[in-house]
């Protein structure tokens, strides 16, 4: 009731593509930077970690409620960007709840359920949502909706309270990571599937609104359809094994352009549903890659990068909107090369999922990893030397700039015109 229809009410107050994606660009870049901070000072979050993240919880919950009386772009940025940073501190310590506490079979299982689940209240309040958009005025109705949203989302900060991380001071801290180049094949993978997933929810709203013409409610039905599907899909993606899992990430492809070529919006609930479905099958992919690696990888640093790759996602996305702007198809296309970049790369350099030998996938996996070493360090040296030409060059015009009104201003004192 309030971040799921967060998008639908920036179009509901004016803002178009643009507009929106400079809002989620920059809240996001925040919540980037104070993940990224987390993740490389670790211990530091550790320290009151419980009394944190349950604050962080409720803030995130009860900042929407303001919002829905907010029209100003700026202060819809500033609140949206505490929103963000509030959700890190919760999303880790539920993460490290789960990994610090189960083994892979069961965080699976748990996985599913939390998706059920999440999907299960997100059809309530999708229902909820409608039948409020429906009867009340559309002076009012945000402020209604955002309002008992985040009320009712500080209940979910009580169900935790009594839940604890056991031992949290002897959590093993890895200071190396053993396999790189799984951990970036991986990491890779689920930045540009969430990416495409990022890009099609910031235009298909707008695009159902400005260009189709749907009512809001219309709208909500759409995401109403794809939890539904979530929740039916969860019990069977979730007892998949992961070749199976690969043809929800080939299926959950299509989906941007079955939404682009789709001229009724009542159409576009049925290809929500459809994309609701294969998605969650891709999604537990990359979630379950996870709990395999938290072996090596450590369960904190697994609960920490889950969020960095969410926000780094979200960031990713939201270039798109101010490049492209209005245009919808290409917005819809890139989302869909996006995606289809992220089969590419689980398909060829995930050994768990690849439909190449696993000693092809394992090589192909660290020529990735070298290549986009190489490539980072080429870029990083080249701006650095760009830098320091620009620098001596601007030095260089600067002295003659100096020389030449020290001399005019000696001509000047000469008489010499």
């Amino acid at each position: 009731m309030t971040r799921n229809i967060f998008i639908l009410y920036l179009v509901s107050i004016g803002l178009d593509i643009p507009e929106i994606s400079i809002i989620i660009l920059l809240s996001t870049l925040a919540s980037t930077m104070v993940s990224i901070i987390i993740y490389k000072h670790t211990k530091v979050f550790l320290i009151k970690i419980r009394e944190k993240s349950l604050f962080f919880h409720a803030l995130e919950k009860l900042i929407f409620i303001p919002m829905a009386y907010l029209s100003d772009a700026a202060a819809i940025t500033l609140f949206y960007s505490i929103a963000n940073i509030s959700s890190i501190f919760s999303s880790i310590y539920v993460n490290l709840i789960i990994y610090n506490s189960f083994e892979e079979a069961d965080i699976k299982d748990i996985t599913a359920k939390r998706t059920i689940a999440l999907n299960v209240v997100n059809v309530l309040g999708y229902i909820f949502t409608m039948v409020l958009m429906y009867i009340l005025p559309a002076s009012m109705k945000f402020q209604v909706i955002f309002i008992l949203g985040g009320l009712l989302g500080v209940f979910s900060t009580i169900s935790i309270l009594a839940v604890k991380i056991e031992n949290v001071d002897t959590i093993k801290m890895f200071s190396q990571i053993s396999k790189p180049e799984q951990l970036f094949s991986t990491s890779s993978f689920f930045i540009t599937l969430l990416t495409s997933a990022n890009l099609l929810g910031l235009v298909w709203t707008p695009f159902l609104v400005n260009i189709l013409g749907s009512p809001d409610y219309i709208v909500v039905a759409v995401n109403f359809a794809g939890s539904i599907a979530s929740i039916i899909s969860s019990t069977l993606w979730a007892k998949t094994s992961f070749k199976k899992l690969r043809y929800s990430l080939g299926l959950a492809s299509a989906t941007p352009i079955l939404a682009m070529i789709t001229p009724s919006s009542l159409l576009h609930i049925g290809i929500s549903a459809y994309g609701g479905f294969t998605f969650t099958g891709a999604n537990f992919l990359g979630n379950f890659l996870f709990a395999r690696y938290k072996s090596w990888l450590g369960v904190l640093r697994v609960s920490i990068l889950l969020t960095v790759i969410a926000n780094v996602s979200q960031l990713l996305a939201t270039p798109f909107g101010l490049i492209f702007q209005n245009n919808y198809s290409i917005l819809f296309i890139s989302s869909t090369i996006i995606r289809l970049l992220s089969v590419a790369i689980a398909y060829f350099t995930i050994t768990e999922v690849a439909v190449v030998p696993e000693e092809y996938a394992r090589t192909y996996s660290q020529l990735l990893y070298t290549n986009s070493i190489s490539g980072y360090m080429i870029i990083v040296d080249t701006i650095r030397e760009s830098i320091i030409l620009s620098l001596k060059l601007l030095a260089i015009a600067t002295a003659i700039l100096i020389l030449y009104i020290l001399y005019r201003f000696l001509f000047f004192l000469m008489g010499i015109s």
